[in-house]
């Protein structure tokens, strides 16, 4: 980002930082998944935001009443402000290269992660892509491995996948979430099936009956592509920038008048694709 929009988007984060000190959702409400977005965006432009209130806040959670999202937001906002909170933070290299070893209460709080009631679940399904991958990635934040999963019912003939079992049509962030999880000798299909569907613009849709592309499903598609070392046809630049806002976040599309801190991570994780194409 030029410097002019990294001060914008790092004077921004700590004003969506409510009273409480969980982050605002776009109701202008506290949430604890947005609070995971925030906290992330401010390691990563060294934000100042109010680190003791929002953990304050994050400990009066009570995390047995968590769905599957939630619990691996908390999971993740509590690991992050336990890093932050160290005199000599190793910087942001050094954060993604670490492994911290999960305490008895957190490895507690993993465990439950496979063992919650259907209706806990994404889909209500633990074993859907997107449930798999919030597991197996939240697992491997702490340096832990998961049992690899099996996603043929979920697979499509053309190589891509739906979130739903035995489902017809592909959603690409299921596609995508697949990917990372898939063993190596079984992704070369489906990298070439998820670049066929970009769009003119450079975006990529959720599903095929969408009407327009969005930034998640652009950002979460060009990243699972570089990862696997596939150039997808066209560029997404200028549809970054059409998703930009002058307060420094992104926008889910670029007819949105508004950004978030979602869209913001989801655009700065396509921007780093961005330099490749």
């Amino acid at each position: 980002m030029s410097t002019e929009a990294t001060k914008l988007l790092r004077s921004t984060i700590p004003s969506l930082q409510g009273g409480d000190g969980f982050f605002l959702n776009r109701a202008g409400r506290e949430d604890l998944y947005y609070t995971f977005f925030g906290v992330f965006l401010s390691l990563i432009t060294q934000s100042k935001i109010r680190r003791d209130a929002c953990r304050r806040r994050i400990a009066s959670v009570d995390f047995t009443s968590l769905d599957l999202v939630h619990r691996c937001a908390f999971l993740r906002v509590q690991g992050m402000l336990q890093l932050l909170a160290i005199s000599k933070f190793p910087g942001i290299a050094g954060f993604f290269a670490r492994r911290r070893k999960p305490n008895e209460n957190e490895l507690e709080k993993l465990r439950s992660l496979d063992n919650l009631s259907v209706m806990q679940y994404p889909q209500r399904d633990k074993n859907s892509p997107y449930s798999r991958f919030l597991i197996e990635t939240t697992f491997d934040d702490f340096g832990l491995k998961q049992s690899t999963a099996n996603f043929d019912d979920y697979r499509l003939p053309n190589g891509l996948f739906a979130n739903l079992k035995n489902h017809p049509t592909y959603g690409v962030n299921a596609t995508a979430a697949s990917l990372f999880l898939l063993p190596d000798d079984c992704r070369e299909e489906t990298v070439a099936a998820l670049a066929l569907l970009q769009q003119f613009d450079g975006s990529f849709k959720a599903v095929e009956s969408a009407v327009e592309g969005d930034l998640l499903s652009t950002a979460t598609a060009v990243f699972a592509l570089q990862s696997f070392e596939k150039t997808p046809p066209r560029s997404i630049k200028q549809y970054l920038r059409d998703c930009f806002r002058e307060t420094g976040l992104f926008a889910a599309t670029p007819d949105d008048p508004f950004g978030d801190l979602e869209y913001t991570v989801y655009g700065l994780l396509a921007m780093g694709t961005a330099e490749h194409f």
